[in-house]
């Protein structure tokens, strides 16, 4: 019985071994891999990375590109902020060559009122968006501005019309400014810190 067993079950053994030797193997599909060696995955990867490296470059040249205009944009305003005072240090020799007539006055205290209103606007500019030692050194500029112009202004009133064109060169020493000029250094020394940090 036993010998009969085991004879059994060699030929079902020897059956399965070659119906399994001679079974195709399935093997899965490979896809996109298969076409992708060694060389041809380091020329995707490089490719790749010039791509990132690529678009990390363009980015950061467009945000340094806007950072300039931004800091060209405060430069200018920076400048127009000055030029209005400016402007008012300049109204006592405007008056100074007033022709006495009533639409001389009236131009006059136009430019002057238009002069303030500018001077108002970059204030308030400055204590919205500027730095401290900006609106600071402004502030300081425009009062340093109304103590010396403000009395010579009231005096340029007093003093009589220009008459002749060859009054309108003034023939007088420069009206005093020291404490405008030396805010107007302090504030252009805060200005250039402010654009350049």
């Amino acid at each position: 019985m036993i010998p009969e067993l085991v004879a059994a079950a060699v030929r079902a053994t020897g059956t399965v071994a070659a119906r399994t030797a001679c079974a195709p193997v399935e093997q899965p599909d490979p896809g996109f891999w298969s076409d992708i060696d060694a060389g041809n995955l380091l020329g995707a990867l490089a490719t790749v990375i010039v791509g990132i490296v690529a678009a990390v470059v363009a980015v950061n040249a467009y945000k340094t590109q806007q950072r300039e205009a931004r800091r060209q944009e405060k430069a200018k305003f920076y400048a127009e902020a000055v030029r209005a005072v400016e402007d008012y240090m300049e109204a006592p020799y405007r008056i100074l060559r007033k022709d006495g007539s009533a639409e001389a006055r009236r131009e006059i205290t136009q430019h002057i009122s238009d002069v303030k209103s500018r001077i108002s606007f970059y204030t308030g500019w400055m204590e919205i968006h500027g730095t401290t030692a900006v609106c600071s050194a402004y502030r300081d500029f425009v009062a340093a501005s109304q103590r010396e112009a403000g009395p010579q202004m009231t005096a340029a009133w007093s003093a009589k019309p220009v008459k002749k064109d060859k009054d309108v060169p003034l023939r007088t020493a420069p009206l005093p400014r020291t404490a405008t000029d030396a805010a107007r250094d302090t504030l252009v020394t805060a200005m250039h810190d402010d654009l350049n940090r």
